[in-house]
């Protein structure tokens, strides 16, 4: 095969790219080309002009890889991740979280089909956007743990969003949310995650997801900060104790925001965002995985 690899030097982990840049060089059976991004969207373009190569290698985190996404021939070529990001929800699930995995597994070669998520997007001034998102969708509390983060954390690197966890205070919104129940009004919320994959940045926090389900992980989160701390807790130390208000799993899903609130989709911060529409793509991609 004939791989293009895009490398995001900004990705979360400093010199991480680098480093994985370095070790793929050393691989003498795999057939790599290296380019590099240098702004957003630049990924996605340099997948679109790549229909000379077999497949993508995305060396960088959840948004190097949904940028991919977007300009990749989802029926011809093949995607694979070398991770430098601060999460790597979506490495995690493929088996390749480590650079060791990662490179063995590229060299192998083996793939697996991959879930993807279609969403659209509504923004407060009318405005409207669609793209494809492999790992998750979030608005409330977790967007609220990556903004500070990344703002006020990120020396420390992978421990930055469980650092980050510990002192963001969940505040409360309105949202109307297809498969909640009936409603007769907006419910109130401190967050709402659309998952895909089992990770959730660093945590295990959707323990029954599958990136090959056909499905989506819904979490609804309402618990005010003491009582989302021990939720915290509990998803660090694997345990199912002190859940979140409400887990489902759902082939698509729907929210509408009274007001506009910050939407993170893998990673990028969407402003103003008063609705969101998902659906689950199965087998939409075909992806380098870790494992036997």
């Amino acid at each position: 095969m004939k791989w293009l690899a895009i490398a995001n030097p900004a990705a979360g982990r400093a010199r991480e790219a680098d480093r994985l840049l370095e070790r793929l060089r050393e691989l003498r059976d795999v057939d790599a080309e290296i380019v590099h991004t240098g702004a957003p969207g630049d990924a996605t373009r340099l997948a679109r002009e790549s229909s000379g190569y077999d497949g993508v290698i995305a060396i960088g985190g959840d948004g190097t890889i949904a940028e991919v996404l977007q300009g990749l021939d989802l029926g011809r070529q093949r995607l694979a991740v070398l991770p430098a990001g601060h999460g790597n929800c979506l490495a995690r699930d493929l088996g390749v979280a480590s650079p060791a995995n990662a490179l063995e597994a590229l060299r192998r070669g083996a793939t697996r089909p991959l879930d993807l998520m279609s969403v659209g997007v509504g923004f407060e001034d009318g405005g409207t956007d669609r793209r494809l998102c492999a790992s998750t969708l979030a608005i409330g509390y977790v967007t609220d743990v990556v903004e500070f983060g990344r703002q006020r954390l990120p020396r420390l690197g992978r421990a930055a969003y469980a650092a980050a966890a510990m002192f963001v205070v969940p505040r409360r919104f309105e949202a109307r949310v297809d498969g909640a129940g009936e409603q007769d009004g907006p419910a109130r919320y401190t967050g709402i995650v659309i998952n895909n994959t089992m990770h959730l940045a660093n945590f295990r926090g959707f323990p029954d997801a599958s990136v090959r389900d056909g499905l989506l992980d819904v979490m609804e989160l309402g618990h005010r900060w003491p009582r989302q701390m021990l939720h915290n807790l509990s998803v660090l130390a694997g345990s199912r104790a002190f859940g979140p208000l409400r887990m489902r799993q759902e082939p698509s899903e729907r929210l509408e925001l009274d007001d506009g609130r910050t939407l993170m989709a893998d990673g990028e911060l969407l402003q103003r965002v008063v609705r969101v529409e998902v659906e689950c793509r199965p087998a939409a991609a075909m992806c380098v995985t870790g494992g036997r």
